[in-house]
């Protein structure tokens, strides 16, 4: 049965009497549509089914993938009794094995959190005694709104945390930063514990652009039926499920309703992980609403089991990071303004208009699938003090100057590689243009295909103050807003709409622990090399290029310039470590150190082997994920 289905307790069964402490509860309902009698809907889902078994034989996942999500949204708010039908049981059978299919043939990638499929030996003896002595200590007098119990699995997860998992914790944290003003005030607003934020560590490590196996996507890992009966809706143009404010708000919302119905934050937490069907279907197997008891059970997946301890870690961590020992470079809030664009325009052509460059834009829209807005009108966001910028510059230009893409259709012979050099590109930028994985890029699709990065606001300048812009990362921006100014016409100013009272917390459970710090450091510019060389880069460098002509560590060259991580630009100055050589005195490379991967090695272990960056290691050997595979040769040393 898919797990879409499940989403049928959100609609069928009346929610669990609430604590008398919980804030009034929001009540979703179901989208209203017209009368139909149980036979037409199981006729709709039959034709559905059939559509996607054959578009599968013809070997059109796209269409067949379109089907099986219709045939998703279809039954999603059906009652327990008609999805008991033998008759519908028969056809929802046939789906699954049409997802099965669709999945099965994708390359299989890494879950994008922490959702531990294995299970995990709780320490105990000493070892459990000396983490609860650590905690406590760490700890001392914090309150949570989240109930957190601090016993072996708990204690076990936050040891995990800080040690073997403690490279995935600090990327998640250090993203996390950039993302949780924005989260905390939306689950205010929304009035569910603010501690829940850190679900997202587990579920995606706040990744906006994660994608699990079973097709859930964003930070908050929604598979499409459950999205879109929370408002977030796709097409070919946008993902709302990668919008982290819509998507955001939709977890919000969809925790809420889950603690409605069972009565309990651990309960909820789980419902988000297995489903609320499969949770009571527990529940009534065993008789009992206790999060511990039903985890002792074979009722539920060893990942649902280790998902409560996973968040109660995640939290005790996430709250306290340098207590554990852990290293958080935290980034700029998710601050913005949004500006009203009339008709799909490419956001490299946006950039231009903001004074700013795509890859921001894209940061600010991780929803944007084409390297533009969809075709009519769409509500962009643009970095704080842009947007009245970004209309004036639009303004100016002709409709016809709005799209800097061209189509392309794949040729049989057509490589990946060769596309991307015709056009002037590396295959990533082409890739992502158009949000396919290399296995996608196969005869007969059509592409977009973006201007070559030369093409820079220096090259392609669009009149007045188009000077340099500094990337969202370059400095601290101000918080995100209650609520963030909406530009479509040029204007003065407008005000920013009064944000509504958030509804009452409920009541912070205390556990033994000094008063709650702030759960991320406060930014800390990096200290200048003492002995350093300057150049002034040239059209068409990067720091990678640079690394390499130089022999210096990609890594070391972002710390000695992280206002360049985002872009390089003609005439800026680039800060070399020692008496780097300059241009074209550079010494020959030393040759290349292979490493052939091991039983049990990551990315981070080997970087650490070799003592080098992790994300140089992914720049000389081409890759863009930290997935390695067994016996695979990479190349530990600068090309």
């Amino acid at each position: 049965m898919p797990v879409q289905i499940l989403a049928t307790l959100l609609w069928g069964t009346a929610p669990a009497p609430a604590p008398a402490q919980t804030p009034q509860a929001y009540v979703a309902t179901a989208p209203i549509r017209a009368a139909e009698s149980d036979s037409i809907r199981i006729q709709r889902l039959r034709v559905l089914v059939e559509a996607a078994e054959k578009a599968l034989e013809a070997e059109d996942e796209d269409a067949a993938e379109a089907r099986s999500d219709e045939a998703d949204v279809l039954t999603a708010d059906w009652s327990l009794d008609l999805l008991k039908q033998p008759e519908v049981q028969g056809l929802l059978q046939r789906l699954k094995e049409v997802q099965d299919q669709l999945s099965g043939a994708e390359e299989p990638e890494p879950e994008p959190g922490l959702k531990a499929a294995e299970e995990v030996v709780s320490i105990s003896g000493e070892e459990l005694r000396a983490e609860l002595e650590l905690v406590r200590g760490a700890e001392q007098g914090a309150t949570y709104d989240f109930p957190i119990d601090l016993n072996d699995k708990v204690l076990t997860w936050v040891s995990l945390f800080s040690t073997t998992k403690r490279g995935f914790m600090e990327n998640a944290l250090g993203r996390a930063s950039q993302y949780m003003p924005m989260i905390r005030q939306v689950f205010a607003e929304e009035g569910i514990p603010s501690d829940l934020a850190y679900l997202a560590v587990i579920e995606s490590g706040f990744r906006n652009e994660a994608k699990s196996r079973a097709k859930a996507v964003g930070m908050w890992q929604f598979i499409r039926s459950t999205g879109r009966i929370y408002g977030l809706n796709g097409n070919a143009w946008v993902e709302e499920r990668r919008d982290p404010v819509k998507a955001t708000r939709a977890a919000a919302r969809y925790l809420k309703r889950l603690y409605e119905i069972t009565g309990d934050w651990y309960l909820a937490a789980s419902s988000y992980n297995a489903g609320p069907l499969t949770l009571d279907r527990a529940i009534q197997n065993l008789g009992t609403r206790n999060f511990w008891d039903l985890a002792r059970s074979r009722w539920l997946r060893t990942e649902t089991k280790n998902y409560v301890p996973e968040l109660c870690a995640a939290i005790l961590v996430g709250r306290n990071p340098e207590r554990y020992g852990l290293r958080i470079a935290p980034l700029a809030p998710y601050a913005y303004e949004t500006v009203n664009v009339a008709s799909m325009t490419s956001l490299t052509v946006l950039a231009r208009c903001a004074n700013t460059d795509a890859s921001t834009l894209k940061g600010l829209n991780p929803e944007l699938l084409r390297g533009s807005t969809p075709p009519g009108a769409y509500l962009l966001r643009v970095p704080p003090g842009k947007a009245m910028d970004c209309l004036r510059q639009l303004a100016k230009m002709p409709a016809g100057k709005r799209l800097d893409f061209q189509n392309y259709t794949i040729r049989k012979g057509d490589t990946l590689a060769k596309v991307a050099k015709r056009f002037k590109l590396t295959p990533e930028d082409l890739l992502e243009a158009n949000d396919i994985t290399a296995k996608q890029f196969r005869p007969g699709k059509r592409v977009l295909v973006p201007p070559p990065p030369a093409l820079t606001l220096e090259d392609r300048d669009l009149g007045s103050g188009s000077g340099r812009a500094k990337a969202l990362g370059d400095r601290p921006l101000a918080p995100l807003p209650a609520a963030p100014r909406e530009l479509d016409a040029p204007a003065a100013a407008v005000p920013a709409e009064p944000a509504e009272a958030a509804p009452a917390q409920a009541p912070a459970i205390q556990i033994p622990v000094a008063p709650v710090q702030s759960p991320v450091p406060a930014a800390v510019k990096p200290e200048p090399a003492k002995d350093v060389t300057v150049l002034r880069a040239k059209k068409g460098d990067t720091l990678a290029k640079l690394a390499r002509a130089h022999n210096v560590p990609l890594g070391e060259l972002l710390k000695l310039n992280p206002e360049a991580k985002k872009a390089l630009h003609p005439g800026d100055e680039v800060r070399l470590p020692g008496s780097a050589p300059r241009h074209g005195k550079a010494p020959a490379p030393a040759a290349a150190t292979l490493h052939r991967v091991q039983k049990g090695e990551t990315l981070a272990s080997i970087a650490r082997k070799y003592g080098v960056d992790p994300k140089d290691l992914k720049v000389w050997n081409r890759m863009k994920g930290d997935r390695i595979l067994l016996g695979q040769k990479l190349r530990v040393t600068a090309p």
